[in-house]
């Protein structure tokens, strides 16, 4: 058995699988503290207006801040929330800081196996480069095709994407609010976590797509002339008959 091939072929696949996650964490990322993303959803569902005694923006800054903060588990300082809020505000910021930390993790991996790879290649960086290239192409169809079922399944029954998610990552009941006297659901309606999601998937398609036509246009230009010779010679063949 080469021992060297299979390695080699198991970087392949690790890194593939790496894509997707870099770029469905980086468009999470991305979108979720886009703060001017959120002043079109406060407009969209009229937030502004059912909360017309409050800043609404001045809260979501604050939440925002909260997140991406590493100072503390403590709850978070505002008065806007009662303390079932601000609990279920202290787990989503342990998921977003893990989101965070997968985030650099997959990045950090991806460059130790481009590494490991350069050497198990003898460093033959034209290899090592069209290695990368098919790499990036199996990573980014999984990333389309992974974005695409996601997409059709939030949209047919987004009810139920939300449910799942909650009851994955939140203990039963700490995710259940009455907009009657908890203001979260007020300030975040489910609606705009639906849009949210789309947006998220929607930039990962295109990303993939646009990176996978990338990948492919280069593998043509500077690895497989051979392809067009062998066209030419099987075309020239066939008008010789």
């Amino acid at each position: 058995m080469n021992y060297k091939r299979l390695l080699i072929n198991s970087i392949f696949v690790l890194m593939a699988l790496l894509i997707p996650i870099i770029i469905f964490l980086y468009s999470f990322n991305s979108i979720v503290f886009d703060r001017d993303y959120y002043k079109k959803e406060f407009t969209k569902y009229n937030v502004y207006e059912n909360l017309k005694d409050y800043d609404a923006e001045k809260i979501n800054d604050g939440i925002l801040d909260y997140f991406i903060s590493g100072k503390n588990n403590g709850l978070i300082e505002n008065d806007f929330f009662n303390e079932r809020e601000k609990v279920h505000l202290l787990d989503v910021k342990s998921i977003i800081q893990e989101i965070f930390s997968m985030y650099h993790l997959s990045i950090i991996l991806f460059i130790l196996f481009s590494i490991a790879l350069a050497f198990l290649m003898e460093l033959n960086f034209k290899n090592i480069f069209k290695k990368f290239f098919i790499i990036s192409l199996f990573g980014c169809s999984i990333t389309f095709l992974v974005g695409i079922l996601i997409y059709i399944s939030s949209n047919f029954n987004f009810d139920f994407v939300f449910g799942i998610f909650h009851k994955t990552f939140f203990n039963a009941g700490t995710f259940i609010f009455d907009p009657e006297f908890e203001r979260i659901v007020v300030l975040y309606p489910q609606n705009l976590f639906f849009d949210f999601l789309s947006r998220i998937i929607s930039n990962a398609i295109i990303s993939s797509i646009i990176l996978f036509f990338l990948c492919l246009t280069f593998l043509f230009i500077f690895f497989q002339p051979k392809i067009f010779k062998f066209f030419s010679k099987n075309t020239d063949g066939k008008h010789k008959k």
